[in-house]
């Protein structure tokens, strides 16, 4: 094997590691209750950017504190979620409000969920991968961020398959 032959397969298990490690990192969470979502604007710069996936895990809203990172669903529009730091608390009976914010924001949202329901505390951040999250979601980026690599691995394969045969048959070569 030559010298770049073995550094273009050291480099592609290096791929391929740090390519199990994210999908790991993304889709392990799953199972424990835990989803991720990719962040698409600033308001929790420095924390977490524009473009950074955050994983979050159900909790009861019970055991939210001041100072934990939550996701849930905006209180003006329930189709979008938000990603803010929790400011304030206050239970009420059967109802808990809370009170949050955006680091880089100076606004705050109000909103309540019942004792019982579970909140998303964000467990991690993987920055970046955000934008390949959102990326994959389009026709141009899934093909370049899973049809190409698969292709490519295919390709890779057929011909180390096809090779062995080829070198054994090839003219002056010594049979054993």
């Amino acid at each position: 094997m030559t010298a770049t032959r073995a550094l273009a397969r050291t480099l592609a298990w290096a791929a391929a590691g740090l390519a199990a490690g994210i999908v790991l990192a993304v889709a392990a969470p799953l199972a424990f209750d835990a989803r991720p979502y990719s962040v698409l604007s600033g308001s929790m710069e420095p924390a977490i950017a524009a473009g950074d996936l955050v994983v979050a895990r159900r909790t009861p809203a019970t055991a939210i504190g001041i100072g934990d990172v939550v996701t849930f669903r905006d209180p003006d529009d329930g189709a979008r979620l938000i990603t803010h730091r929790v400011g304030g608390i206050r239970r009420d009976g059967g109802r808990i409000a809370f009170v949050t914010r955006g680091d880089a924001n100076t606004g705050v949202e109000r909103w309540r969920v019942s004792a019982d329901a579970d909140v998303g505390r964000v467990a991690y951040r993987l920055p970046l991968l955000g934008h390949v999250a959102v990326a994959t979601r389009t026709r141009t980026g899934f093909a370049l961020l899973v049809v190409l690599p698969l292709l490519a691995l295919a390709i890779n394969e057929l011909a180390r398959i096809w090779r062995p045969a080829a070198e054994k048959e090839a003219p002056g070569a010594a049979r054993t």
